[in-house]
């Protein structure tokens, strides 16, 4: 997904903000968190390429999770990893030359404790977080682990990590409420009580300790018999009628209800992320405690503990015909919150899987929820009061305004964008995140100060301000000149993927996988991710109806109009069009899938041309685009419920696919079907998914059965697209964003200003068999160069060179920047040098234009 995130994703897709771009007066109000920078050997700044790939194979191993990881990276059979250094990692390895370790990053993950608040804990049903009782219960287990201890003695984050009690990374720069009176029962006060207050003071009384015994916990963050905070949580739980007592000196409850052991509550607890895992038991053995007495794991008739991976937890999959309540508590992580408008899509009743019976006039979860096997709110929170809230975060016509809640109040003012009556995004975002702390929807617990680690033979390994270096920016650029394995970036993943079905995946890794495949409309800048580039597209432009030139669907507001560049093609060699994305963002937002959140405001698709579309808005605010262009772009023909095959293909050729045709074949959107297996891991992006045979789309994993989801131990191959041809050489059999592409449109003089592009045609047209000149000027610069120079020598301009500049008129590489004047921020000097599998193409500026290319610069 080009690194744009447009929902928090179960860890999980990513983003640093810069909020001083954006309308308002937001950046005064953005306290970020001090970094301070650990002793190592300090990767180098790398500047990103918008191209690639360098390397013709990426080949992803998984592993049982990242200490796992990073031992093999220490043995140096992994060249690039995936997931944040520990602190010992962080000084051993620097010390080592062998080793770059990244700066810190202000994270945009963040890790909390998740309910299904579509469940009964202990006879109390949740209510989908509006029963009384469930507010009680998801309080007092809040009072059961003390941040402050957790994020400063475990291990792997110790130093490098930040209490939070928002379910936001302080990185995004939302102002945090002052949560001393969200527990009415043990109200807080102070000089910490304030807007902006740090992370790990809510629902917290003192510091954990040990307690009066004689059972004790086995962690030092969980708070003992006897603590204020556990005596809390008994209270909390007493309120909520599951015991009518406590014991006066240990808490333990005493007159627990009979309907407690009919509905026992399960932790599911992940084992892949030691912090995690340990933060889970640590829950689980304290509730045990509550009940029995005894800090255990797991207490006959009260609650049971689940360990596993990512890929165990059953939440992920919901039901579309009723609530699938297979679970209770889940220890999450999060990765590529941003901006801070997620807390709209991970917290809002339209994004469950709606079924009648949880929807008005039977329950309070949103009447625009529509079914699905993989909802994006699968911890069913519907809460009327909080939707509102998380709808004028989004859709408000400002980010910030004067009077916003501001750092230091002990009581948040609140604003209205400038001649309206609505709420800045600030301020609703305010109000979105008091109320889900005040009603604990989650307990988040830490977000980290992350450092990466790679090896240090590589270059072009980008180090993502939000999400790190294991972005598509790196697999697009690595390069070393003396790789441990030929042509191959060899990738840690800590995880398998759950799946590679666009319309099911949820995890970070198959997001990893499918962006690398699938492109989007629009790409983040990684090192400033404010900055928004085309992609797939040449321009766009926002229209209010009356400029549309014709009648949109009803409740349309406004309209974003996108071109699609003209030289995509799918990996199969049909070309991408407008249909295609009309069929994918459709598709995507009617079976409500995880990634199709972000589509929420979208009427319609209406396609103008082939190459031209609308998409049709019910309301807009200053993070819609954002999140409206990072959806993946998928093949209707391979797809489509109704017009699959030779169908598409035919309408396509007749220049217009019905609207019938833009429904998803219902076997292939179901939870266990396998793209991998079937054959359809087929896009149009970097990297290429095809057997040892080179049939694409199948048989790029490790499995002797064909299917997804290697096991621990195997891994993912994937080709780059282009693989066989010579830089630039292929249009219809190459990823359109090549490295040998970029040095054709370079060579090819245009900007994409259509009346330079098109005077800048008109002149390579007049050079048509003009007779070799020499020279780098006038008609000479055509007969040389990556696109005039024919097998070592400058050649008379024909065809191909005219085809060339015709395919790249209207092109801005970098649009809506100019890369040689204005380039976006941390991008390659232009004409910058690039690697194509062997290939090295260099621009003039270095290697002269004395020499036919390829030893001579390609846009020469």
């Amino acid at each position: 997904m080009k690194d744009i995130s447009i929902i928090k994703l179960t860890l999980v897709f990513a983003v640093v903000f810069s909020f001083a771009s954006l309308p308002g007066a937001l950046s005064s109000n953005v306290h970020l968190p001090s970094v301070q920078l650990a002793h190592a050997a300090t990767a180098p700044n790398v500047p990103w390429i918008p191209a690639g790939p360098a390397f013709d194979t990426l080949v992803s191993t998984i592993y049982a999770d990242q200490n796992a990881e990073f031992t093999q990276m220490q043995a140096g059979l992994v060249d690039v990893s995936d997931w944040p250094l520990t602190p010992a990692l962080i000084t051993s390895l620097g010390g080592n030359n062998g080793f770059f370790v990244t700066p810190q990053i202000a994270s945009h993950d963040y890790d909390e404790l998740e309910f299904h608040n579509g469940n009964n804990f202990w006879g109390c049903d949740f209510s989908f977080t509006n029963s009384a009782c469930g507010i009680d219960i998801r309080q007092g287990i809040a009072h059961l682990l003390d941040k402050n201890i957790l994020t400063t003695t475990q291990a792997d984050i110790a130093g490098v990590s930040l209490p939070i009690d928002n379910a936001l990374p302080p990185s995004l720069g939302l102002p945090t409420p002052n949560p001393c009176a969200w527990d009415a029962l043990f109200p807080q006060s102070g000089p910490a009580c304030v807007v902006g207050a740090a992370g790990g003071l809510a629902y917290h009384l003192a510091a954990a300790t040990a307690g009066v015994g004689p059972s004790h916990p086995t962690f030092a963050w969980t708070p003992g018999l006897g603590t204020p905070d556990f005596c809390a949580a008994a209270d909390h739980f007493i309120h909520a009628n599951l015991a009518t007592g406590k014991n006066p000196t240990t808490c333990v409850l005493t007159g627990i209800s009979g309907a407690v052991s009919a509905h026992v509550v399960n932790m599911y607890t992940r084992i892949d992320d030691p912090p995690r895992y340990q933060g889970g038991l640590s829950i689980a053995e304290a509730q045990c405690a509550l009940f029995t007495g005894t800090f255990s794991q797991g207490c006959a008739g009260f609650v049971s503990v689940t360990q596993g991976p990512i890929t165990g937890f059953t939440g992920f999959t919901t039901s579309p015909t009723g609530v699938n309540q297979n679970w209770n508590e889940y220890t999450a992580g999060y990765g590529s919150v941003f901006p801070f408008d997620a807390l709209y899509f991970q917290h809002h009743g339209q994004f469950v899987s709606g079924v009648p019976s949880i929807q008005p006039p039977n329950g309070p979860c949103s009447s625009l929820a529509v079914p699905s096997f993989s909802a994006g709110n699968y911890m069913y929170i519907c809460d009327t009061v909080g939707d509102t809230f998380g709808q004028q975060l989004e859709f408000a016509s400002c980010v910030s305004a004067p009077g916003d809640p501001t750092p230091g109040q002990v009581t948040p003012t609140f604003a209205n964008c400038p001649g309206t009556t609505t709420p800045s995004s600030t301020s609703a975002g305010y109000r979105a995140e008091d109320r889900a702390g005040s009603r604990a929807y989650t307990i988040p617990w830490f977000s980290p100060k992350a450092q990466y680690g790679y090896l240090s033979n590589w270059q072009g390994v980008v180090n993502h301000q939000g999400n790190g270096i294991p972005t598509f920016y790196t697999w697009l650029s690595a390069y070393s000149p003396n790789p441990a394995q030929a042509g191959t970036i060899r990738q840690g993943f800590k995880e398998t993927t759950r799946s590679l079905n666009p319309y099911i995946a949820s995890t970070i890794w198959d997001f990893f996988m499918i962006g690398n495949v699938y492109d989007s409309i629009n790409a983040i800048n990684p090192l400033s991710n404010s900055q928004l580039l085309e992609w797939m597209t040449v321009n766009s432009l926002q229209l209010d109806n009356s400029a549309l030139g014709y009648t949109p669907p009803a409740g349309t507001v406004s309209t974003f109009r996108f071109t699609l560049r003209n030289d995509m093609y799918w990996q199969d060699g049909r070309k991408v069009t407008s249909y295609d994305v009309k069929f994918s963002y459709r598709t995507l937002k009617d079976t409500g899938s995880f990634q199709g959140s972000g589509l929420a405001p979208m009427v319609d698709v209406t396609v103008l041309s082939l190459t031209q579309f609308d998409i049709n808005l019910n309301a807009v605010g200053p993070f819609t685009k954002l999140t409206l262009t990072g959806p993946t772009i998928i093949p209707g023909r391979y797809w489509s419920g109704t017009c699959a095959g030779a169908a598409w293909d035919n309408d396509i050729a007749a220049g217009s696919v019905p609207n019938s045709c833009m429904t998803a074949d219902n076997a292939k959107i179901q939870p266990g079907y396998d793209p991998l297996l079937n054959g359809l891991v087929i896009g149009s992006s970097a990297w290429v998914c095809q057997s040892s045979t080179g049939v694409r789309g199948v048989g790029c994993d490790s499995k002797a059965d064909g299917t997804q989801n290697p096991d621990i131990g195997g891994s993912y191959t994937l080709a780059r697209y282009g693989l066989g041809h010579a830089p630039g050489s292929s249009l219809t059999d190459s990823y359109f964003h090549s490295n040998g592409a970029l040095a054709l449109w370079a060579w090819s003089g245009n900007n994409g200003d259509f009346t330079h592009d098109f005077i800048n045609f008109s002149v390579v047209a007049r050079c048509v068999g003009q007779a070799v000149t020499g020279g780098s000027t006038g008609c000479g610069h055509w007969q040389q160069g990556i696109g005039g120079d024919v097998n070592g020598a400058a050649t008379k301009v024909d065809v191909p060179q005219i085809g060339i500049v015709s395919r790249f008129v209207g092109v801005n590489w970098v649009q809506p920047f100019a890369w040689p004047t204005t380039p976006p921020t941390g991008i390659a000097s232009f004409p910058p040098t690039l690697h194509e599998g062997s290939a090295t193409l260099t621009p003039a500026s270095t290697a002269g234009c004395g020499s036919a290319y390829p030893l001579g610069g390609y846009d020469c």
